[in-house]
C-alpha cells in the first residue's frame, strides 16, 4: 500500500547523482504497525544487516506509520510500543550514520492549536473527527462523508524521546485529508496560513499529557529540518490543500527574513520505497 508524498523544496540549485538519497519508508495508511515481538534496536539491526549484505541500497529510513480504514481495526491506533520502536529505531539508525526522517499527517504534530487545550493533548487515537471543521455545517460534511480519520499530536511523543537531533527532517503533511490547514486556507491566504505553522514549528508550541516525564514537551523544528509537504495538481481544493508554488515561495521567503534561512530547500531527496 502506498502512500504519495509530494514533498516541496523550492530552491533546487542543481540536480546530480550526488544529490540523490534512498530512503526506506515504513508505513503508508492501511499498511501494517511493527508487530510486538519486535523491539526498535532489534528491528534495526535486521536492517542495518539486510542493508549492509545488498551493498548498502538505503542512505536512511522515512517513518510513515498512519491509521487505517477500518476503524475497528488494530491500526486505527497507536501503541506506546509502535512509537517506542520508532523511537529506538532512529536512535540506532542516527548513530550508524544513516539519514532518519519522518512524515507526520498535519493533525500528528499540529503546530497550528491553541495552547492549554484538548488540542494540544496528546492521544494515541488515530480515528478522531478533523479538528478544524466543527460548524454544524462541516460535522454534516464529516458525518456524510464518514470520515473520522485524524490524530492528536501522537508524534510528539517520538520527538520528545529521541530528541530532534536525531531526525535530518521532517516533513509536515499539510496534505492530510481535511487537515486543519486545508480548512484554513478555506478563509486565510495560504501564505499566512503557512507561515502560522511554520512560525509555531520554528519558535515551539507545547503538546501536554505525554505518557512519560515530564509530561509536556515543547516540539521545535529548526528550518533547516522543516519541510513544508503539499499537494500537486491531484488535490481537490477541499478534501486535500492545494498551494500554488507561489505561495509556497512567499513563504519560504518570509523565513528567511524572519529566521536568516529557509525551511528546507536546494537539496533533492529522492525516496525510493520500502514498506513494512
Amino acid at each position: 500500500m502506498i502512500d504519495l508524498c509530494v514533498v516541496i523544496m523550492p530552491l533546487i540549485n542543481h540536480i546530480n547523482s550526488d544529490n540523490f538519497r534512498h530512503l526506506a519508508a515504513f508505513g503508508g495508511w492501511n499498511g501494517p504497525h511493527p508487530p510486538a515481538s519486535y523491539r526498535g534496536k532489534d528491528w534495526f539491526n535486521v536492517f542495518h544487516q539486510f542493508n549492509k549484505e545488498n551493498g548498502y541500497v538505503f542512505d536512511g529510513i522515512d517513518w510513515d506509520y498512519e491509521g487505517h480504514d477500518n476503524l475497528t481495526s488494530a491500526t486505527a491506533k497507536f501503541t506506546l510500543h509502535t512509537l517506542d520502536v520508532m523511537v529506538d529505531f532512529s536512535i540506532e539508525a542516527k548513530k550508524h550514520g544513516y539519514i532518519v526522517s519522518m512524515a507526520p499527517a498535519e493533525s500528528y504534530l499540529d503546530a497550528s492549536v491553541e495552547p492549554n487545550t484538548i488540542d494540544s493533548s496528546f492521544s494515541l487515537d488515530l480515528g478522531l473527527p478533523p479538528r478544524a471543521w466543527t460548524s454544524d455545517e462541516d460535522r454534516a460534511l464529516i458525518k456524510e462523508k464518514g470520515f473520522q480519520h485524524a490524530g492528536r499530536q501522537c508524534y510528539a511523543y517520538i520527538l520528545a524521546k529521541a530528541g530532534i537531533d536525531t531526525f535530518d527532517f521532517i516533513s509536515i503533511q499539510l496534505y492530510e485529508a481535511y487537515s486543519p490547514f486545508a480548512y484554513d486556507i478555506r478563509t486565510l491566504d495560504k501564505t499566512e496560513a503557512l507561515m502560522i505553522r511554520i512560525r509555531r514549528l520554528i519558535e515551539g508550541y507545547t503538546v501536554t499529557d505525554l505518557p512519560m516525564k515530564p509530561s509536556n514537551h515543547e516540539v521545535k523544528i529548526p528550518p533547516n529540518k522543516l519541510i513544508i509537504g503539499i499537494a500537486n495538481s491531484w488535490a481537490d481544493g477541499f478534501k486535500f490543500c492545494y498551494v500554488e508554488a507561489s505561495s509556497v515561495r512567499s513563504a519560504y521567503e518570509l523565513t528567511v527574513a524572519e529566521y536568516g534561512q529557509g525551511f528546507l530547500g536546494g537539496e533533492l531527496y529522492m525516496f525510493s520505497l520500502l514498506y513494512y
